[in-house]
Protein backbone atom coordinates (compact mmCIF):
# COMPACT_ATOMS: atom_id res chain seq x y z
CA UNK A 1 0.00 0.00 0.00
CA UNK A 2 1.48 2.88 -1.13
CA UNK A 3 2.31 5.79 1.42
CA UNK A 4 0.30 8.82 1.84
CA UNK A 5 2.11 12.13 0.30
CA UNK A 6 3.21 14.80 2.93
CA UNK A 7 3.52 18.49 0.90
CA UNK A 8 5.50 20.97 2.95
CA UNK A 9 5.47 24.19 2.56
CA UNK A 10 8.52 26.61 3.26
CA UNK A 11 7.56 30.02 3.19
CA UNK A 12 11.42 31.95 2.43
CA UNK A 13 12.32 35.44 2.62
CA UNK A 14 15.80 36.60 3.17
CA UNK A 15 16.15 33.48 5.72
CA UNK A 16 20.24 32.27 4.73
CA UNK A 17 21.16 32.81 8.61
CA UNK A 18 18.38 29.51 9.56
CA UNK A 19 17.19 27.78 6.30
CA UNK A 20 20.49 25.60 6.22
CA UNK A 21 19.28 24.04 9.70
CA UNK A 22 15.98 24.06 8.77
CA UNK A 23 15.86 21.92 5.89
CA UNK A 24 18.27 19.42 7.37
CA UNK A 25 15.69 18.71 9.72
CA UNK A 26 13.25 18.46 6.66
CA UNK A 27 14.91 16.01 4.96
CA UNK A 28 15.45 14.18 8.21
CA UNK A 29 12.06 13.08 9.14
CA UNK A 30 11.46 9.73 10.35
CA UNK A 31 8.59 9.79 7.78
CA UNK A 32 9.91 10.48 4.19
CA UNK A 33 7.42 10.27 1.79
CA UNK A 34 7.62 13.88 2.26
CA UNK A 35 8.20 16.61 -0.50
CA UNK A 36 9.24 20.39 0.29
CA UNK A 37 8.18 23.39 -1.73
CA UNK A 38 10.57 26.15 -1.03
CA UNK A 39 8.39 29.35 -1.81
CA UNK A 40 10.46 32.46 -2.10
CA UNK A 41 9.29 35.62 -1.55
CA UNK A 42 12.11 37.74 -3.20
CA UNK A 43 14.78 37.14 -1.05
CA UNK A 44 17.68 39.37 -1.72
CA UNK A 45 20.53 37.42 0.60
CA UNK A 46 21.93 33.80 -0.15
CA UNK A 47 18.04 32.20 0.44
CA UNK A 48 17.92 31.29 -3.22
CA UNK A 49 21.44 29.86 -3.71
CA UNK A 50 20.80 27.58 -0.59
CA UNK A 51 17.95 26.79 -1.85
CA UNK A 52 19.10 25.48 -5.62
CA UNK A 53 21.78 23.66 -3.97
CA UNK A 54 18.97 21.82 -2.11
CA UNK A 55 17.16 21.43 -4.63
CA UNK A 56 19.98 19.65 -7.08
CA UNK A 57 20.73 17.25 -4.09
CA UNK A 58 17.25 16.28 -3.00
CA UNK A 59 14.47 15.23 -5.50
CA UNK A 60 11.99 15.75 -2.88
CA UNK A 61 13.08 19.99 -2.60
CA UNK A 62 11.35 22.24 -5.25
CA UNK A 63 11.81 26.11 -5.77
CA UNK A 64 8.99 28.21 -6.59
CA UNK A 65 10.35 31.88 -6.84
CA UNK A 66 7.20 34.37 -7.12
CA UNK A 67 7.39 37.31 -9.40
CA UNK A 68 6.87 40.21 -6.84
CA UNK A 69 6.65 40.13 -2.80
CA UNK A 70 3.41 38.63 -1.68
CA UNK A 71 3.87 38.87 2.00
CA UNK A 72 4.22 35.84 3.80
CA UNK A 73 0.20 35.35 4.31
CA UNK A 74 -0.13 34.98 0.48
CA UNK A 75 3.16 33.39 0.19
CA UNK A 76 1.83 30.45 2.45
CA UNK A 77 -2.04 30.44 1.02
CA UNK A 78 -0.65 29.98 -2.72
CA UNK A 79 1.59 27.20 -1.47
CA UNK A 80 -1.11 25.53 0.16
CA UNK A 81 -3.53 25.95 -3.53
CA UNK A 82 -0.94 25.01 -5.56
CA UNK A 83 -0.54 21.44 -3.67
CA UNK A 84 -2.36 18.42 -4.62
CA UNK A 85 -1.13 15.88 -2.17
CA UNK A 86 -2.99 14.42 0.31
CA UNK A 87 -1.87 16.17 3.20
CA UNK A 88 0.17 19.79 3.47
CA UNK A 89 2.25 21.02 6.30
CA UNK A 90 3.30 24.60 7.08
CA UNK A 91 6.97 25.46 7.57
CA UNK A 92 8.89 28.59 8.06
CA UNK A 93 12.46 28.82 7.31
CA UNK A 94 13.97 29.50 11.03
CA UNK A 95 12.52 26.72 12.96
CA UNK A 96 13.81 23.18 13.65
CA UNK A 97 11.46 20.46 13.24
CA UNK A 98 11.84 17.50 15.77
CA UNK A 99 12.62 14.02 13.23
CA UNK A 100 9.21 12.90 14.40
CA UNK A 101 7.19 15.75 13.79
CA UNK A 102 5.43 14.70 10.15
CA UNK A 103 4.72 10.88 11.68
CA UNK A 104 3.03 12.23 15.08
CA UNK A 105 0.76 14.68 13.05
CA UNK A 106 -0.06 12.37 10.39
CA UNK A 107 -0.64 10.11 12.86
CA UNK A 108 -3.28 12.30 14.43
CA UNK A 109 -4.52 13.03 11.14
CA UNK A 110 -5.20 9.75 10.04
CA UNK A 111 -6.68 8.49 13.06
CA UNK A 112 -9.34 11.75 13.08
CA UNK A 113 -10.05 10.73 9.01
CA UNK A 114 -10.96 7.25 10.22
CA UNK A 115 -13.48 8.67 12.79
CA UNK A 116 -14.52 11.62 9.97
CA UNK A 117 -14.12 10.36 6.90
CA UNK A 118 -14.48 13.15 3.65
CA UNK A 119 -14.36 15.93 6.63
CA UNK A 120 -11.98 18.72 6.51
CA UNK A 121 -9.71 18.41 8.97
CA UNK A 122 -6.58 20.58 10.75
CA UNK A 123 -4.20 18.98 13.13
CA UNK A 124 -1.90 21.19 14.83
CA UNK A 125 0.52 20.83 17.92
CA UNK A 126 2.62 22.36 20.13
CA UNK A 127 5.91 24.33 20.21
CA UNK A 128 9.15 24.43 22.49
CA UNK A 129 10.54 27.63 22.41
CA UNK A 130 13.61 27.73 21.54
CA UNK A 131 16.59 30.93 22.30
CA UNK A 132 18.27 30.99 19.40
CA UNK A 133 21.40 33.15 20.87
CA UNK A 134 21.95 30.49 24.02
CA UNK A 135 20.53 27.65 21.74
CA UNK A 136 18.32 26.33 24.82
CA UNK A 137 14.65 25.43 24.84
CA UNK A 138 12.82 27.63 27.11
CA UNK A 139 9.37 26.11 27.23
CA UNK A 140 6.25 25.04 25.65
CA UNK A 141 4.72 27.34 23.98
CA UNK A 142 0.72 27.09 24.62
CA UNK A 143 2.19 26.75 28.62
CA UNK A 144 4.14 29.84 28.33
CA UNK A 145 1.27 32.06 26.26
CA UNK A 146 -1.64 31.32 28.50
CA UNK A 147 -3.54 30.30 25.36
CA UNK A 148 -6.53 27.52 26.08
CA UNK A 149 -6.36 25.13 23.04
CA UNK A 150 -9.75 23.25 23.52
CA UNK A 151 -11.43 26.46 22.56
CA UNK A 152 -11.53 26.49 19.04
CA UNK A 153 -15.61 27.10 18.72
CA UNK A 154 -16.07 29.51 16.42
CA UNK A 155 -16.95 32.87 18.48
CA UNK A 156 -13.50 31.99 20.65
CA UNK A 157 -11.62 31.40 17.32
CA UNK A 158 -12.99 34.79 15.80
CA UNK A 159 -11.52 36.55 18.94
CA UNK A 160 -8.36 34.78 19.08
CA UNK A 161 -6.38 32.09 16.90
CA UNK A 162 -4.95 28.94 18.59
CA UNK A 163 -3.42 27.19 15.79
CA UNK A 164 0.23 27.65 15.07
CA UNK A 165 1.25 27.99 11.36
CA UNK A 166 4.18 25.78 11.77
CA UNK A 167 2.54 23.00 13.53
CA UNK A 168 -0.47 22.33 11.70
CA UNK A 169 -1.27 20.32 9.02
CA UNK A 170 -4.32 20.31 6.77
CA UNK A 171 -6.16 17.26 5.04
CA UNK A 172 -6.89 17.35 0.93
CA UNK A 173 -10.68 18.12 2.23
CA UNK A 174 -9.77 21.14 3.88
CA UNK A 175 -7.14 22.15 1.28
CA UNK A 176 -10.23 22.19 -1.44
CA UNK A 177 -11.85 24.63 1.21
CA UNK A 178 -9.17 27.53 0.65
CA UNK A 179 -11.04 29.83 -1.71
CA UNK A 180 -10.55 33.47 -1.78
CA UNK A 181 -8.17 35.51 -0.46
CA UNK A 182 -9.52 38.85 0.82
CA UNK A 183 -7.16 41.42 1.80
CA UNK A 184 -8.45 41.64 5.29
CA UNK A 185 -6.80 38.22 6.37
CA UNK A 186 -4.86 38.70 9.47
CA UNK A 187 -2.60 35.45 9.61
CA UNK A 188 -2.89 32.62 7.11
CA UNK A 189 -3.13 30.21 10.42
CA UNK A 190 -5.93 31.96 11.47
CA UNK A 191 -7.72 32.17 8.57
CA UNK A 192 -7.35 27.95 7.89
CA UNK A 193 -8.59 27.62 11.52
CA UNK A 194 -11.83 29.52 11.21
CA UNK A 195 -11.99 27.36 7.72
CA UNK A 196 -11.34 24.24 9.73
CA UNK A 197 -14.43 25.37 12.43
CA UNK A 198 -16.62 26.18 10.52
CA UNK A 199 -17.13 22.79 7.99
CA UNK A 200 -14.62 20.45 9.73
CA UNK A 201 -12.77 19.43 12.73
CA UNK A 202 -9.66 20.81 14.51
CA UNK A 203 -7.64 18.19 16.43
CA UNK A 204 -5.05 19.25 19.02
CA UNK A 205 -1.68 17.16 19.64
CA UNK A 206 -0.39 18.15 23.60
CA UNK A 207 3.18 17.27 22.06
CA UNK A 208 5.64 19.97 21.38
CA UNK A 209 7.16 19.10 17.77
CA UNK A 210 9.29 21.45 16.55
CA UNK A 211 11.83 23.88 18.08
CA UNK A 212 10.05 27.51 17.33
CA UNK A 213 12.80 29.77 16.96
CA UNK A 214 13.10 33.14 18.97
CA UNK A 215 15.38 36.19 17.75
CA UNK A 216 15.18 39.50 16.73
CA UNK A 217 13.61 38.96 13.27
CA UNK A 218 10.52 36.76 14.11
CA UNK A 219 7.51 37.67 11.92
CA UNK A 220 5.39 36.13 14.97
CA UNK A 221 7.36 35.01 18.32
CA UNK A 222 6.38 33.20 21.37
CA UNK A 223 7.06 36.37 24.47
CA UNK A 224 5.97 34.67 27.32
CA UNK A 225 2.45 35.79 28.76
CA UNK A 226 3.60 38.68 30.90
CA UNK A 227 5.05 40.42 28.37
CA UNK A 228 1.99 39.98 25.77
CA UNK A 229 -0.13 41.47 28.70
CA UNK A 230 3.04 44.41 29.52
CA UNK A 231 2.80 45.25 25.55
CA UNK A 232 -0.32 45.78 25.15
CA UNK A 233 -0.98 47.39 27.94
CA UNK A 234 1.29 50.42 26.92
CA UNK A 235 -0.08 50.26 23.46
CA UNK A 236 -3.81 50.78 23.78
CA UNK A 237 -4.49 52.45 20.35
CA UNK A 238 -2.47 50.11 18.34
CA UNK A 239 -4.51 47.31 19.79
CA UNK A 240 -7.50 48.82 19.00
CA UNK A 241 -6.42 49.05 15.48
CA UNK A 242 -6.15 45.41 15.75
CA UNK A 243 -9.20 44.84 17.04
CA UNK A 244 -10.66 46.45 14.23
CA UNK A 245 -8.73 44.32 11.70
CA UNK A 246 -10.31 41.38 13.47
CA UNK A 247 -13.48 42.61 13.18
CA UNK A 248 -12.94 43.50 9.16
CA UNK A 249 -11.65 39.51 8.93
CA UNK A 250 -14.58 37.91 10.46
CA UNK A 251 -16.50 40.40 8.02
CA UNK A 252 -14.37 39.04 5.09
CA UNK A 253 -14.86 35.55 6.22
CA UNK A 254 -18.45 36.12 6.15
CA UNK A 255 -18.48 37.40 2.65
CA UNK A 256 -16.56 34.60 0.99
CA UNK A 257 -18.31 31.71 2.62
CA UNK A 258 -21.73 32.61 3.39
CA UNK A 259 -22.92 30.48 0.92
CA UNK A 260 -21.45 27.27 2.86
CA UNK A 261 -22.36 28.00 6.18
CA UNK A 262 -25.80 27.41 8.19
CA UNK A 263 -27.91 30.09 9.64
CA UNK A 264 -26.54 29.87 13.22
CA UNK A 265 -22.79 30.16 11.74
CA UNK A 266 -24.01 33.06 9.62
CA UNK A 267 -25.82 34.76 12.98
CA UNK A 268 -22.56 34.46 15.05
CA UNK A 269 -20.26 35.99 11.98
CA UNK A 270 -22.50 38.89 11.91
CA UNK A 271 -22.68 39.63 15.56
CA UNK A 272 -18.88 39.74 15.74
CA UNK A 273 -18.24 41.34 12.42
CA UNK A 274 -20.64 44.03 13.75
CA UNK A 275 -19.31 44.55 16.87
CA UNK A 276 -17.89 48.03 16.77
CA UNK A 277 -21.41 49.38 15.42
CA UNK A 278 -22.91 48.44 18.28
CA UNK A 279 -23.40 50.62 21.57
CA UNK A 280 -20.66 49.88 24.53
CA UNK A 281 -22.71 47.50 26.67
CA UNK A 282 -24.08 45.40 23.79
CA UNK A 283 -20.45 45.33 22.79
CA UNK A 284 -19.89 43.65 26.30
CA UNK A 285 -22.78 42.09 26.77
CA UNK A 286 -21.77 40.09 23.37
CA UNK A 287 -18.50 39.41 24.75
CA UNK A 288 -19.36 37.86 27.79
CA UNK A 289 -22.77 35.92 26.75
CA UNK A 290 -22.17 34.69 23.48
CA UNK A 291 -18.61 34.02 23.81
CA UNK A 292 -16.23 36.13 21.36
CA UNK A 293 -13.20 36.01 24.25
CA UNK A 294 -9.70 35.47 24.48
CA UNK A 295 -7.42 33.04 26.74
CA UNK A 296 -7.75 33.99 30.50
CA UNK A 297 -9.22 36.64 32.87
CA UNK A 298 -6.49 39.12 32.26
CA UNK A 299 -6.82 39.06 28.43
CA UNK A 300 -10.72 39.08 28.90
CA UNK A 301 -10.50 41.85 30.93
CA UNK A 302 -7.97 43.38 28.70
CA UNK A 303 -10.20 43.23 25.95
CA UNK A 304 -13.68 44.89 27.72
CA UNK A 305 -11.15 47.79 28.69
CA UNK A 306 -10.23 48.39 25.49
CA UNK A 307 -13.71 48.00 23.60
Amino acid sequence: MQKAHVHIVMATYNGEKYIREQLDSLLSQTYQNISVEICDDGSTDMTLAIAKEYCAEDSRVSLVENEKNQGYVRNFLHGIKRSEADYVMLCDQDDIWNADKVAITLSAMQGAEQEMPGVPILVYTDAMNYDSRTKKDIGRFHKASHLQVKKVDTPHLFMENKCIGCTIMLNRSLVMCVEDMPEEIRVHDWWLALIAAHFGQIVYVDKATLRYRQHDDNMIGGDSYHSYVQERASRLQEQRQVLHKTYEQAAAFLRCYRDKMNDEQIRVAEKFASMEQANWFVRRKRVICDGYRKSGLLRNVGLLLLM
